[in-house]
C-alpha cells in the first residue's frame, strides 16, 4: 500500500518566534523515580531521559499525534516516493537552536544518521541507507526496500530521533556521548546536578508551531519559567513530598496509595491505560539462560500474577499474552496464547530434570526502583519452587544499567518498558539490546516486518513474530502496567500522552 503523507503546519513557514506568549515566572518541582546515566537520547532508551529531554529540550523532525501517526514537528511536510522506498522531509525555516543558530538540513542529517548508528531497529529498517541533504531545508533517504514505517519509528523510538545542533558533535566525550544540550525546544538545560536534579529554563526565542496540541504535536506555550526534575527513587518519599507540596508532580505512583490519595481534594490521581510492559529479559549470550530449556522451564514455572502483584500491588496492571498494549488494536491478536502465565512448577521441574540441570545459580538482576526488588524476590520464590537455584542481585538504577550491559553479571533482568507505536521497536527483539536476541529466524521475521509494503503484510508478519516469541522466549512479558501519576490540583494542562510533559502546563495560585 502506497503511503503518502503531506501535512502542512498551521503557522507560516517562519514561526512567530517573537510573538506574545502568556508566560510566568513559576517554578515547577517534579519528582521522578530514576536518574538516567546520560541524557543523550540517541543512545539511552530510559523513559525519564525522554520525558525530560524530548519535546522540552530536543525536538524531532516528526512526532506522534493522538492517533499514533507520525506528523510534522521540525518539518513542515513529508512524503514518500517509489512505493515507500524513499522519504522526503521539508524542514521548517527560521527554527532556532538554543545557541541562536538556525536549524538546517546539515544539523538534521548529522543527528538522524547518528541516531541510526545507535538504534539497531532503525538501522535494520533502512538497510544501510542514510539520510542526506537535498538542499538547505530538504532531507531525504532512499532505501533498497520499503521503509513504510520509518516516520513512525522516527516519531516514537525509545532511542529518540532528536535533532541536535551540529555544534554538539564537536564536543563529544571519550565514549562518543554528548556533553552539551543544544536543541530547538522550549526549554534549555540550565544545570544537571548528578544524584539530585536536572533544571530546565524557558528558551524565550523558541519558535512554536501548529495549532492546538494533538498528541505530542502542536503549539507549545512554555508558560512555566523553570522545571526542576528531582531524582527520588523512593516511592514513599515521592508521594509524601507531593502531599506536602515539596513536589507538584510525581511519576510511578504506587497503586496501593490510590484509595487514600483520591480523597485529597488538593491532589489529582491519574491512573491511565496500559502504558508499557513489565519484562523479564533473558541473557542469551552466556550463562544458564542462554540455553533454550532453561528459558522454557522459567516460562512454564511462573505464576505471572504473583510477579506483577509484588511490584504493583492489588491492581495497576493488566495481564494478557499480547506483546503490544491492548489499545494498539492493529497489532493485538484475539487468540489466547497457551504458553503465557502457565504456572506449572511440576512440569518446569521435569524440564530441568530431563535436560540435566546441575543447579547452576540463575542470577536475577533488579534495581531497587519502584518495587522492582519485591518482584525479584517473588521471582526467586517462584523459581525455587520449580527446583532452580537462584541468586538475586539488587542494586540502584544506575548500577543496574551498568550491570545489564555485562552478560557475565546476570541471567534474568527485571525491567519495565514504555509503550511504543510499532512492534519492531520492542527492544528485547533486538540482537544489540541487553539480552542479545541474536536468533536467525527472529532476525529473518523482523526483516520481513521492516520491509513490508503494506499494513496488512506487516500485521501478518507481526503475528508470526509473536508466535515465535513464545518458542524462542527472548523475554517474558509478565503483564502490562498502567501509568500512575500524582500531582497538585493547582496544575492544569499536563500532557500525559506517552509520558508526562509540561510545555502547556500552568500553575494556579
Amino acid at each position: 500500500m502506497s503511503v503518502i503523507i503531506l501535512l502542512l503546519a498551521v503557522l507560516s513557514l517562519f514561526p512567530s518566534c517573537s510573538g506574545e506568549r502568556n508566560i510566568s515566572s513559576d517554578v515547577l518541582p517534579v519528582a521522578v523515580s530514576q536518574e538516567p546515566p546520560v541524557f543523550d537520547v540517541h543512545v539511552n532508551s530510559s523513559q525519564v531521559a525522554r520525558f525530560v529531554m524530548v519535546g522540552n529540550v530536543f525536538e524531532k523532525v516528526v512526532t506522534l499525534d493522538a492517533g499514533g501517526q507520525a506528523v510534522p514537528e521540525l518539518c513542515e511536510s513529508f512524503h514518500s516516493l517509489d512505493d515507500n522506498h524513499t522519504w522526503v522531509f521539508n524542514l521548517r525555516r527560521g527554527v532556532l537552536f538554543h545557541n541562536g543558530k538556525e536549524m538546517t538540513s546539515e544539523d538534521v542529517v548529522l543527528s538522524l544518521n547518528r541516531w541510526l548508528e545507535y538504534n539497531s531497529n532503525a538501522s535494520a529498517l533502512t538497510g544501510g541507507a542514510r539520510f542526506y541533504a537535498v538542499d538547505e531545508y530538504t532531507v531525504r533517504i532512499d532505501a533498497a526496500s520499503s521503509i513504510l514505517f520509518l516516520p513512525e519509528m522516527m516519531a516514537a523510538s525509545p532511542q529518540s530521533a532528536a535533532v541536535y545542533s551540529k555544534d554538539m558533535f564537536a564536543s563529544l566525550d571519550a565514549d562518543g556521548l554528548i556533553t552539551e544540550y543544544i536543541g530547538t525546544g522550549p526549554y534549555t538545560v540550565e544545570e544537571w546536578r548528578k544524584g539530585e536534579y536536572i533544571k530546565l529554563s524557558r528558551f524565550d526565542s523558541y519558535c512554536p508551531y501548529g495549532g492546538e496540541m494533538d498528541g505530542l504535536a502542536g503549539y507549545k506555550h512554555a508558560y512555566i519559567d523553570t522545571i526542576i526534575y528531582y531524582f527520588v527513587p523512593d516511592a514513599f518519599a515521592r508521594t509524601t513530598g507531593c502531599e506536602t507540596g515539596q513536589y507538584l508532580f510525581i511519576n510511578d505512583l504506587m497503586n496501593d496509595d490510590i484509595p487514600r490519595l483520591s480523597e485529597n481534594d488538593e491532589l489529582v490521581v491519574s491512573r491511565g491505560s496500559e502504558a508499557g510492559s513489565f519484562v523479564l529479559l533473558f541473557n542469551k549470550k552466556e550463562g544458564p539462560a542462554s540455553q533454550q530449556y532453561i528459558r522454557t522451564a522459567v516460562n512454564t514455572a511462573l505464576d505471572l500474577d504473583v510477579i506483577m502483584a509484588a511490584c504493583y500491588g492489588s491492581g495497576g496492571y493488566v495481564m494478557h499474552p499480547n506483546l503490544m498494549e491492548s489499545d494498539q488494536k492493529l497489532w493485538v491478536s484475539d487468540d489466547p496464547e497457551p504458553r503465557y502465565d502457565i504456572g506449572d512448577k511440576e512440569k518446569a521441574a521435569a524440564i530441568l530434570e530431563e535436560n540435566g540441570y546441575d543447579g547452576t545459580p540463575v542470577k536475577v538482576l533488579s534495581s531497587n526502583l519502584s518495587n522492582m526488588d519485591k518482584s525479584a524476590l517473588a521471582l526467586e520464590s517462584e523459581l525455587e519452587k520449580a527446583g532452580f537455584n537462584v541468586e538475586v542481585i539488587i542494586v540502584d538504577w544506575a548500577a543496574m544499567m551498568e550491570y545489564r550491559s555485562d552478560p557475565s553479571r546476570w541471567d534474568i533482568c527485571i525491567t519495565a518498558m514504555t509503550q511504543v507505536p510499532l512492534p519492531s521497536q520492542k527492544l528485547y527483539l533486538s540482537p544489540d539490546y541487553a539480552g542479545w536476541s541474536d536468533d536467525e529466524h527472529l532476525s529473518s521475521l523482523m526483516s520481513l516486518f521492516n520491509s513490508a509494503s503494506s499494513i496488512e503484510e506487516a500485521r501478518s508478519v507481526w503475528f508470526e513474530i509473536q508466535d515465535y516469541f513464545y518458542d524462542y522466549l527472548p523475554a517474558i512479558i509478565c503483564g502490562h502496567y498502567q501509568s500512575g501519576y500524582l500531582y497538585s490540583s493547582r496544575l492544569s494542562g499536563v500532557n500525559e500522552y506517552y509520558g508526562f510533559y509540561f510545555w502547556n502546563t500552568e500553575i494556579s495560585t
